[in-house]
Formats: structure tokens, sequence, C-alpha cells
């Protein structure tokens, strides 16, 4: 039987999801503590064109963009920096990614386009995406280094890629890596589940947003 072709096959309609709450964290084997000194937050790829794809999929956008919008006005008011990476619609990058399920930007529209409350501000970094790590083929180190920071607190889609490789990356770059457990979305709970967990076995810390607001200590802290 001929098998579909990674470009044509289409992904499985799923069920709705909530984000994980504080008593569903997997425990934290790092023993580190977000410091605000050290600290910057990254968002990835926070575009119109992955959140509807999430949307679609019935992944929880909403609550995504809340919590994104909470790390970002606590972070900008403590003085910590934020930084974004951005995709491009590159037909290159899109076909590597497209090979693994992975949705390719699209041309033209709004679909590069960051929504209004979750929109990078004066004074943030911008980064283009070159792959699934924030790392690869960026500026992201050493704008990192410029900053004084090696306590990347990340954001943003999708949790299985881009946040666990980013996550894995900075690790292996002797940084400390805390992953916002519901301020990241994936197509399906098991694949935001998975993140989580092999994030927090491995490589790095998880955190609520909840809890990275208070410890940020900016607007929005309890």
């Amino acid at each position: 039987m001929r098998m579909p072709s990674p470009e044509t096959s289409e992904a499985p309609q799923l069920a709705p999801y909530a984000m994980p709450g504080p008593a569903a964290l997997p425990p934290d084997r790092s023993g580190w503590v977000v410091e605000p000194a050290r600290a910057a937050l990254l968002i990835l790829n926070p575009q119109n064109h992955f959140l509807r794809v999430l949307r679609e999929r019935s992944a929880p956008v909403p609550q995504l963009v809340s919590g994104i919008a909470l790390l970002c006005e606590s972070a900008r008011a403590a003085g910590i920096p934020v930084l974004y990476t951005l995709a491009c619609a590159d037909g290159r990058a899109a076909g590597r990614g497209t090979a693994f399920g992975h949705p390719a930007l699209l041309r033209g529209g709004d679909s590069r386009e960051v929504p209004e409350e979750i929109r990078p501000q004066v004074g943030d970094s911008l980064l283009t995406a070159k792959r699934f790590s924030a790392f690869a083929g960026t500026r992201l180190r050493h704008r990192l280094a410029e900053l004084g920071r090696d306590q990347p607190v990340i954001a943003g889609v999708f949790a299985r890629t881009q946040v666990l490789l980013t996550a894995a990356d900075a690790a292996m770059q002797d940084m400390e890596p805390f992953v916002v457990a519901d301020a990241v979305a994936d197509r399906a709970p098991d694949q935001h589940r998975m993140a989580l967990d092999w994030i927090a076995a491995t490589c790095g810390a998880v955190r609520s947003v909840r809890g990275v607001v208070d410890v940020f200590g900016g607007a929005g802290a309890a």
C-alpha cells in the first residue's frame, strides 16, 4: 500500500486540552531558582500562522497568549530582557520542517505577524529563527552574553520541537533553561506533556506563569 507523503498527509483531529496547572508540573530535578538578574524571557515563534494551526487543533491558544502577555508585562516592568525568535517564509526551512509534520509558515497576509497583545516592543531583541533550536544559526548566544544573562525563560510554540530543542541547546551551552509550562503549547496534550516531562528529566526546569511572574516581581506579580 502506498503511504501518503508527509507534505500531503493530514494531522488527526484532536480534542481540546487545558494548560497544565501547578500540581501537574513534572518533578524538578534541577534545583535551580529563577534569578531576575540572570534571567531573560525568550518567546519562540508566537506568529499568527502557528497560532491558527494550534487553534484548528483545539490547543489552548487563549491561555497561551494571555500567559505570554503576562510574562512580557512582568519582565519589562522588572527590567528583564525580552527576546523573540520569529520564523520567516523560507522554502528550504519549510521543506525540512514539513518532512517531520511541522507546519510551514505561509507567505503573504498576516501570517508572520504577532498578535497585538504579545507583539515585540521597543527595546526587545528580535532574531530570525533558522531551525527548531533558537540558537541554531542565530546570534542568541551572543545576545544573551551581551546582556549578561544565562537563564533563558522559554515560552511559545511548539513545545515538542522549538521549545524542547532550545532548552536542550541552552543546557549544552552551560545555561540554566526554564520552560513555562502554561505559556507553551502544541497540537495535542500528549505532545505538550512529553516535552515538559523530557525537559524536566534531562536538561531544564519547568515552572508556571504565576511562579515566574512572582519571581520577576514586575507588573502582575502577586
